[in-house]
């Protein structure tokens, strides 16, 4: 919890003193601000003309968390976050809970681009606030968000601009995987549309997916096909098959690879994530290997197989040098997918894509 004195070095909370509480002040849950009174101070510091940056910090996959161990653990992230945050930012700033798992920093550090990647890259560094392990109770939860941010005056002149500004960013962090952050750059984000960022419903997603498998005139081409509305609607970027004499091809332009070992053991009820290829070194090197040649830092794998027989395992990879939190939906696709391939391949006896 911020004390007053901490509070007391900006004249806004030095008035708002005066006239209520400090612990009216915090969140009850997390410690940091609450909601109000950081966007009362934000807004502020706004028309005083006072240059700062905003960011929206967004918990990875917070649902599951609370659903895997329970809202008790999820509380306890959130406080975790919340104290981490508030030491990280030190007195460059204040933090305070948006709503939910959502976070909101106010920064008056350096808001040249370089200073302020230096300064999340600390966040997301060993030792700061994310990509870390946390243990709670006995349990191990793997603690990452997404973080969107924009600087005023640079990139908006007031309040309302300036947050829709941020919470693009957020977005187009959330679009490329997740575990990331996102510095608004004119040149780079401007064009973009939050409809356009959000994905589609996983609906939608598996009736372009199936009409595009169906209208394949080839079982490679249909693989293709129907990867590249993943690709476009899920952020994916490479396709590999590693057929059941495990043979590793480049899916997208049947090109033989190398030969690597079987990821079987890492699979389970046919499906196997990986935020980053640590376990993969261990179970299957050369498989491995190969996905780092590739660029590619994290992997979904689904296996190929009817309920009598396997045929392989598609491997889908995000964008390069990218360290991917998979999501429920990714998952999904992939094993419709997968088991699309393996009904196809049933069906016309033939084990082989290419």
């Amino acid at each position: 919890m911020y004390s007053s004195e901490q509070l007391s070095r900006y004249p806004f909370f030095r008035d708002a003193l005066q006239r209520m509480s400090l612990a009216e002040m915090h969140d009850s849950l997390t410690g940091v601000l609450a909601r109000a009174y950081l966007l009362q101070f934000l807004r502020a510091q706004i028309e005083d003309h006072v240059p700062l940056m905003l960011a929206i910090v967004d918990l990875d996959n917070f649902k599951s968390i609370n659903d895997n161990y329970g809202h008790r653990t999820g509380d306890e992230i959130l406080s975790g976050v919340g104290a981490s945050l508030a030491r990280y930012m030190g007195d460059f700033g204040l933090v305070g809970r948006y709503g939910g798992d959502e976070f909101l920093l106010v920064y008056f550090g350096d808001t040249e681009y370089e200073a302020i990647h230096s300064f999340f890259s600390g966040m997301f560094r060993e030792g700061g606030v994310f990509r870390k392990n946390v243990q709670i109770r006995g349990r191990t939860v793997y603690s990452t968000a997404t973080v969107g941010s924009a600087v005023f005056p640079a990139n908006a002149d007031n309040f309302e601009s300036l947050f829709a500004l941020a919470d693009k960013a957020l977005y187009r962090g959330k679009s490329k995987g997740r575990n990331c952050f996102i510095i608004y750059v004119p040149e780079k984000h401007a064009h973009l549309e939050i409809p356009t960022l959000a994905r589609r419903s996983l609906y939608d997603s598996f009736c372009r997916m199936a009409e595009a498998f169906d209208n394949g005139h080839s079982t490679a081409e249909s693989l293709c096909a129907a990867f590249g509305t993943i690709r476009e609607n899920l952020r994916m970027h490479g396709l590999l098959f590693l057929d059941a004499e495990n043979r590793l091809f480049d899916a997208e332009r049947g090109s033989f690879l190398r030969s690597v070992e079987s990821p079987a053991s890492l699979l389970r009820e046919g499906l196997y994530t990986a935020r980053s290829l640590d376990e993969l070194v261990r179970a299957c090197p050369s498989l491995s290997t190969a996905l780092t040649e590739l660029g590619f830092e994290s992997v979904l794998i689904s296996e190929v197989r009817v309920p009598t027989r396997s045929y392989g395992y598609l491997l889908y990879c995000p964008e390069i040098h990218t360290l991917h939190i998979w999501q429920e939906d990714e998952s999904v696709a992939a094993f419709f997918l997968s088991r699309m391939l393996a009904r196809r391949l049933q069906t016309q006896g033939q084990p082989k894509i290419w």
